[in-house]
């Protein structure tokens, strides 16, 4: 008995040593040292700002608390079939709608010549000439000045698949108010192109060629017109000649319908500004144009306006509606043939979460529309902000903002964003599945930041002709002079009295500026030279102010090393972006470490070693919890960077969620609702815990990213540590030198998978939460699960 009882006890014991054995296998054991005397860098927290830019409703419908999309009736992409009229014998596309075709003459033509006229008169690129047109799959097109107006190719479209370029392209662009003769000469499966009797292809297609079709005249995000169009076979006999026939429809600006029986148009006709108003036109009441979803709360004070002019006697009725229950109501007295500004105030007594705005007609006449506006009270009580967003921007605290692009900033122009909102020009071209109405101007930017702690930093254009079509560089080297002026110089200025007339008699002091946004279709020779002109005389105009120039995107560190040989003396920040595909979460902040570390060294022996590295734009392209595991491993490798990185600002900062793509967003939302981003969370976290000392720590495992800081006053020391891993990790930290821990905390973000996320249904499924860690001596424990990311505090 005795002996079986020993060997029950031994296989007890043995069966507990297995069982502790693969515990301790599966659980991993790191060991970290600090060590609280050698503070090895400083950490500028600039490192945390942001960027702002006016993308996918970010602004107007966002953050500006401006409650109508498209107030002005600029935006008229959407209308996929374009806009088109005939007027003095031109066939006019007003429509800034990508890929706008119009079809015309027969599917069996084979072999001819295609002749015509056409001119650019606004938008982005040039024209889009078809032929052979089998169907909207199969088919040519000639894209003249495509690909951001840079260069003239020939496309070919496939069934089943998305068309692709063949034969040679060439560079060129298309000029606005320019006419242009386009000839097309299609041989069997020979293929020429001339523009202005310069022939830009000769291409045979041995490849399965489209040998008869239609005709067609197409734009992309552009407006124009086209006259003296002529098809003649190859015998010389005319097959088509005069203008193609087009389709009278409802034309609505986007993001309003309309209702009643009535004919719609967008009108360039004397409109209150800029390109366009909405006209509508009825022999009977009942008719106007709407918009939805609005957010309407009881018993607050909801403040409008719109400009009418038209040819009338009929009053107007603006109605909130909450499906078919009235919210308010008021009534507005028939226009005359001047605009006139109409003020209107709505005090429903019932909420209403996707209520609808409605302007009708209530009679027989024409009115033009334009200019409409609507803006609850909590919102002007904030200075113009919607309240919740401007409170998730505020949440982060960011120390500078970069705004108004990226690439919005390179077509901007800053005079058309000031002064009283009705006279404001729309931005020359829409971008990002947005067109911008310029409610949000730089007053508004800077007295955002002034608000909210941060300091403004502007993006200047310094007019490149992809962006900008064919300028005079020098009307915009002015427009930034002034522009600096506007934000910094005294009331007596020319453009300092314009400011103050504007509402801000003292001058803004704006200290950061950037020269233009991604100028590498410049090349890096020409983009040096543009700074050298540009950065002499923004710094002659104010001595005080702090330049960025463009650097890399992703790893060139040729193009960073040509821009810091090339005017390094002259600026303070070089720019630098980098977008990461979010399955490198664990490793993507280690390799891009590598390369600002690397682009140091290059500023380190340049001609101005006092140079800072500044990441203008960065992001993991997801909102799922591998944005926030990628945010949380950079944001330590910034630190880590210190001194000679300075500043950060990732993108984007906001999205409206109904925007078609670049779901990377920190700040997400609809018309009342928003959640935060991993990211979000992750970043406000870091920068929760921001300290300026970053000190020397060893770790066993790199699997770990590991940071640690001390604050100012060395009475706090900060972990920040992130786990990519999939398994869990223990950690053991000592802390040697003079700081003796007395307390502890931790903050954790733990999802458990990559794939967990918040949405407007469950904001805050993904969130920080408190965390159990041990403190013995100098001495902590603390356990890091799978895929988490955690902040200690140290309390000395």
């Amino acid at each position: 008995m005795r002996n079986r009882k020993s060997v029950t006890v031994f296989f007890v014991i043995l069966t507990c040593f297995f069982i502790v054995s693969s515990e301790s296998i599966a659980q991993k054991s790191v060991q970290i040292t600090i060590n609280s005397d050698d503070v090895t860098s400083r950490i500028d927290e600039k490192i945390y700002g942001h960027f702002l830019e006016h993308i996918y409703h970010s602004v107007n419908g966002g953050l500006w608390g401006e409650m109508v999309f498209n107030r002005s009736f600029e935006e008229t992409f959407g209308q996929d079939a374009g806009i088109w009229s005939i007027k003095d014998n031109t066939l006019l596309q007003e429509s800034l709608s990508a890929n706008v075709r119009l079809w015309f003459g027969s599917p069996d033509w084979q072999n001819y010549e295609f002749t015509l006229q056409a001119r650019k008169i606004g938008g982005a690129e040039g024209f889009l000439i078809l032929f052979r047109g089998i169907s909207d799959e199969e088919f040519y097109w000639y894209n003249f000045g495509g690909w951001n107006n840079a260069r003239h190719g020939l496309e070919k479209g496939t069934k089943g698949k998305r068309w692709e370029m063949v034969g040679t392209p060439v560079d060129g662009k298309i000029e606005e108010n320019k006419w242009y003769d386009i000839r097309i000469r299609c041989e069997n499966e020979h293929i020429q192109i001339w523009l202005d009797n310069k022939r830009l292809l000769d291409y045979k297609d041995t490849a399965g060629p489209h040998l008869k079709g239609r005709l067609g005249l197409g734009t992309w995000s552009t407006q124009a017109e086209y006259r003296n169009i002529k098809v003649k076979d190859l015998n010389g006999d005319i097959l088509f000649e005069g203008l193609p026939k087009t389709v009278k429809k409802q034309v609505i600006a986007r993001h309003w319908q309309p209702f009643g029986k009535g004919e719609f148009s967008l009108t360039r006709e004397n409109p209150l500004n800029s390109n366009y108003s909405q006209c509508i036109e009825t022999l009977q009441g009942g008719t106007g144009i709407m918009q939805t979803p609005f957010c309407i709360r009881k018993n607050e004070k909801y403040t409008g306006s719109l400009w009418l002019r038209g040819d009338t006697r009929t009053d107007l009725s603006i109605q909130l509606l909450d499906a078919n229950d009235l919210l308010d109501k008021v009534r507005i007295p028939a226009p005359s043939k001047k605009w006139k500004q109409y003020k209107f105030e709505f005090n429903p007594k019932t909420s209403a979460d996707n209520a609808t705005l409605k302007i009708e007609m209530l009679g027989k006449g024409k009115v033009y529309i334009d200019q409409v506006s609507l803006m609850p009270s909590s919102f002007e009580k904030t200075g113009g902000y919607r309240p919740d967003l401007l409170e998730a921007v505020a949440q982060l605290r960011p120390p500078v903002i970069r705004w108004p692009g990226g690439c919005f900033a390179s077509p901007y122009r800053w005079k058309d964003g000031i002064g009283p909102q009705h006279e404001r020009k729309v931005t020359p071209r829409p971008m990002w599945d947005d067109l911008d109405i310029n409610s949000y101007g730089t007053d508004e930017f800077i007295r955002m930041c002034r608000r909210i702690g941060a300091e403004p930093l502007i993006v200047v254009n310094i007019g490149t002709q992809t962006w900008n079509g064919n300028v005079n560089q020098a009307e915009f080297l002015q427009d930034v002079l002034d522009w600096i002026e506007y934000c910094n110089g005294p009331a007596s200025s020319k453009w300092g009295r314009v400011r103050a007339e504007n509402g801000h008699q003292e001058p803004y002091n704006v200290e950061y500026w950037e020269i233009d946004n991604e100028t590498w279709h410049m090349g890096a020779d020409g983009y040096v030279e543009a700074v050298r002109k540009f950065a002499a005389a923004m710094k002659l105009k104010d001595p005080s102010i702090k330049l960025a120039a463009c650097g890399s995107g992703g790893f060139n560190l040729d193009w960073n090393k040509k821009i810091i040989d090339g005017c390094a003396e002259l600026i303070d920040y070089l720019s630098i972006h980098h977008y990461e595909n979010p399955n490198l979460y664990a490793k993507g902040p280690y390799n891009f470490e590598s390369f600002i570390n690397k682009t140091a060294e290059l500023i380190k022996n340049s001609s101005n070693p006092n140079l800072k590295i500044y990441c203008s734009e960065w992001n993991a392209q997801s909102t799922d919890w591998r944005t926030g595991l990628y945010a949380a491993g950079l944001l330590n490798a910034f630190e880590r960077c210190a001194p000679a990185f300075e500043m950060g600002g990732p993108a984007l900062f906001l999205r409206h969620t109904s925007a078609t793509g670049w779901d990377n967003a920190f700040i997400n939302f609809d018309h009342y609702r928003w959640f935060p981003a991993p990211n979000y969370v992750v970043m406000k976290l870091w920068r929760d815990h921001y300290a300026p000392n970053r000190l020397a720590v060893k770790a066993e495992s790199n699997s770990l990213n590991t940071n640690a800081t001390l604050s100012a006053d060395r009475k706090t020391l900060f972990i920040k540590c992130v786990n990519p891993t999939d398994e869990t990790v223990d950690i053991s930290a000592a802390i040697d030198g003079f700081f003796e821990p007395s307390s502890i905390s931790m903050k954790l973000v733990a999802a458990g998978s990559i794939e967990a996320r918040n949405t407007l249904e469950g904001p805050h499924s993904l969130k920080v939460e408190s965390a159990s860690a041990s403190l013995s001596g100098s001495n902590i424990r603390f356990t890091m699960p799978e895929l988490s990311a955690a902040v200690l505090t140290i309390k000395k």
